[in-house]
């Protein structure tokens, strides 16, 4: 098992992840806290850029911030330092010739498709992985590698899928209008954008797999072969019926690949959807997100109630650790993994509340067998 300096318990948060993803629990469920407090010392690096995106594409500044945020960070519960060389959730669409904006904290693509006709060449277009923005995330996962020296994990890049992709090139709104005007055609190219998808998941694996390093990525999960996130934010604005008729099947495509999946799943208006993606026989969990506005965590145990009943382990997102109890104390421990927001004043007190949530657990030992995950 891979070592990591930075974090000398590594192996026990290995082992309830990997209990995790079908139900079972090691010692405790996995819980992520982050604290204020910092190790001393550690000297970020500073650099001028000329543009936002020179800034995102510099690869040796882009990996020496990971390495001192890796040093710097204490890692409390199961937290671990692990970075995804990140250009953006829109880097699949670049496989197509798209270009990408940047913002000072996110990216996103600029539309090429402007109409239906439009669509035709992109059913034979070759995947574009010499591109400088694949090239760049590459030559980051690369270079993060070589240095890590066991500091840290260089998980898997952010990576849209099939009905995202094409939501990219053409915008989320005339893609529904093309799935009701040409749903064949729109078929198609979702079959073509989930090779795309196959293909950038093979790579970005391979990458990693003579390191001795497992799959993670900007869900800080862990396995030690391949695991990804299936997801689809298309699906908030379609149906539940042609949900099932033309994305389902393709995200099932796309997670052949994966030993493991836990599906990203975005927004109270894709709730429609969950039945049909607990049927998924192969998916092991959900990661719920309710959205801003929409309360936190403990307002919403009806819908982790359901994944649980429905054999499938969950990431529990909550913004305040009064909601992490909350969760706790009414959905039990086994399949469970708490991650909470709000961050704590020092290392002490944050292992102090991992405690009190150890104990939590072991008082609702009797919902064990309420939610079997087997």
């Amino acid at each position: 098992m891979y070592e990591l300096s930075t974090k000398p318990d590594f192996d026990k948060t290995v082992a309830r992840f990997e209990a995790w993803w079908f139900g079972e629990i090691i010692d405790r469920l996995p819980i992520n806290v982050s604290t204020y407090e910092m190790n001393p010392g550690v000297a970020f690096p500073q650099k001028e850029h000329a543009s936002l995106r020179e800034r995102w594409m510099d690869v040796e500044f882009q990996v020496e911030r990971a390495l001192a945020w890796a040093q710097a960070t204490i890692f409390v519960g199961d937290s671990y330092p692990c970075v995804h060389p990140n250009l953006g959730p829109d880097l699949t669409t670049t496989l197509f010739n798209a270009e990408l904006e940047y913002g000072e904290d996110t990216s996103w693509v600029k539309h090429v498709v402007y109409s239906p006709e439009e669509w035709q060449p992109y059913l034979e277009m070759p995947f574009n992985f010499d591109n400088p923005y694949w090239q760049a995330m590459e030559a980051m996962t690369r270079l993060a590698i070589e240095r890590s020296d066991h500091r840290l994990l260089i998980g898997q890049t952010d990576l849209h899928n099939s009905y995202d992709i094409l939501a990219g090139l053409r915008s989320p709104q005339a893609l529904c209008m093309d799935l009701y005007d040409c749903p064949d055609l729109i078929e198609r190219l979702a079959e073509r954008a989930a090779d795309a998808m196959i293909a950038s998941l093979e790579r970005s694996f391979a990458l990693v797999a003579g390191s001795g390093m497992g799959s993670a990525s900007w869900i800080p999960y862990y396995h030690q072969g391949r695991a990804y996130i299936p997801s689809c934010d298309f699906l908030a604005l379609v149906s539940k019926r042609m949900g099932d008729r033309y994305i389902l099947p393709i995200v099932r495509k796309e997670m052949s690949v994966l030993d493991r999946s836990i599906f990203h799943l975005d927004g109270p208006t894709s709730l429609q959807h969950l039945d049909s993606l607990l049927a998924i026989e192969e998916l092991h969990g959900i990661q719920w997100v309710y959205g801003a506005g929409n309360g936190d965590a403990d307002d919403w145990i009806d819908v982790y109630s359901h994944c649980l009943r429905h054999g499938k382990c969950l990431q529990v997102v909550c913004e305040t650790q009064q909601a992490a109890v909350n969760c706790l104390r009414a959905l039990g421990p086994r399949g469970v993994w708490l991650c909470v927001g709000e961050p704590f004043a020092t290392a002490l007190e944050a292992e102090n509340f991992i405690r009190h949530l150890s104990e939590i657990a072991m008082e609702t030992e009797s919902l064990y067998n309420s939610h079997p995950i087997l």
